[in-house]
């Protein structure tokens, strides 16, 4: 039987998230990465989708594990001093992956829409690349989430 990790997009736009996330996990990101163009080329829909998806994959296991009416918080480190850091000192993209999967974790789709849309509303290239750093910060959660779960070490 071949299991091969396909390197084309799928037909099925699942397929090919889950062909990615399987790329992430072999230690194979870079061949993720393609994988992701349709999702980004199709419009904002098919690419919150994408970050729906990656945000989905992030807290499904964690999700479990939180008390009852418990909630995603968002504590920020400063990775050079290990102090307490400041979100608005984070990158656009990564920023956007970091408050996007909190609230979509917590079920705040409404929330996540809007962070999503203040990120490509511009519709320059600033923005065009903080969404790419925000997929590619969402895209490495999922792995290491997904790694976590399975007890993968990539």
């Amino acid at each position: 039987m071949d299991h091969d990790i396909p390197t084309t997009p799928q037909d099925d736009p699942a397929e090919t998230i889950m062909a990615a996330l399987a790329h992430g996990m072999t230690g194979h990101p870079e061949k993720a990465i393609p994988l992701f163009e349709p999702f980004l080329l199709g419009g904002p829909i098919k690419a919150v989708a994408l970050c729906a998806s990656l945000a989905e994959m992030s807290a499904w296991h964690a999700r479990k594990t939180l008390p009852e009416n418990g909630m995603f918080g968002l504590l920020v480190l400063n990775a050079d001093t290990g102090e307490r850091g400041d979100i608005n000192e984070a990158p656009p993209g990564v920023r956007f992956a970091m408050q996007f999967s909190t609230a979509w974790g917590n079920g705040d789709k409404d929330t996540a829409y809007a962070l999503f849309r203040a990120l490509i509303d511009p519709g320059d290239e600033e923005g065009a690349h903080a969404l790419a750093d925000g997929i590619r910060c969402l895209f490495d959660m999922a792995v290491i989430s997904l790694n976590e779960m399975t007890g993968r070490t990539a």
